[in-house]
């Protein structure tokens, strides 16, 4: 029988108050169990961990870049190293020199304007024929610093692969999943 006395309703709601607790922190551990179960089942193996890629030996980044001219390639008539430059530069030179000088001297002057001629007409032909190259210097990985002359630039801060005497942009990881 319950007693009607304030002292019993105390003693009858502590007990309560104690059953209620109780129940919180079973049910706390119950869960707490489930997240562990469901993150670890047992028996199964851990996650496999994921390799990291060893530094690249031949990737740098772009520290500058300057356009320079080269004298283009100029080819020989029929497979010799003589240029039609340095043809039509040759006779040009020949026909003035032979303008000059008398007798002997005349053979000098035409031999003089022939061979001015040839290196004049070479000059022009190869000066015609320049090309424009870009000089990038980089800055390795491994923090040397290698310099590459090609046909098509880079933007400076560019990651670039050097390989052999080129340089091509860098594949992002992004670039490389998907």
């Amino acid at each position: 029988m319950q007693s009607n006395t304030p002292v019993g309703q105390f003693a009858g709601s502590a007990v309560a108050m104690m059953a209620v607790r109780a129940a919180l922190v079973a049910a706390a551990l119950a869960a707490g169990w489930a997240q562990a179960a469901a993150a670890a089942p047992s028996g199964a193996a851990p996650a496999p961990r994921v390799a990291q890629e060893p530094p690249c030996r031949n990737c740098g980044v772009v520290e500058s870049v300057v356009r320079v001219q080269r004298p283009g390639q100029t080819k020989g008539i029929a497979g010799t190293p003589v240029t039609p430059g340095m043809a039509i530069g040759g006779v040009v030179g020949g026909l003035v020199g032979n303008q000059f000088g008398h007798g002997g001297g005349r053979t000098a002057t035409t031999l003089l304007g022939a061979a001015g001629g040839a290196y004049a007409g070479h000059a022009i032909e190869r000066n015609r024929a320049q090309r424009t190259a870009y000089v990038m210097h980089i800055r390795m990985a491994d923090g040397s610093r290698r310099t590459i002359e090609q046909s098509v630039a880079l933007r400076k801060g560019s990651h670039v692969v050097v390989e052999g005497k080129t340089a091509r942009l860098a594949r992002t990881h992004h670039n490389a999943q998907g």
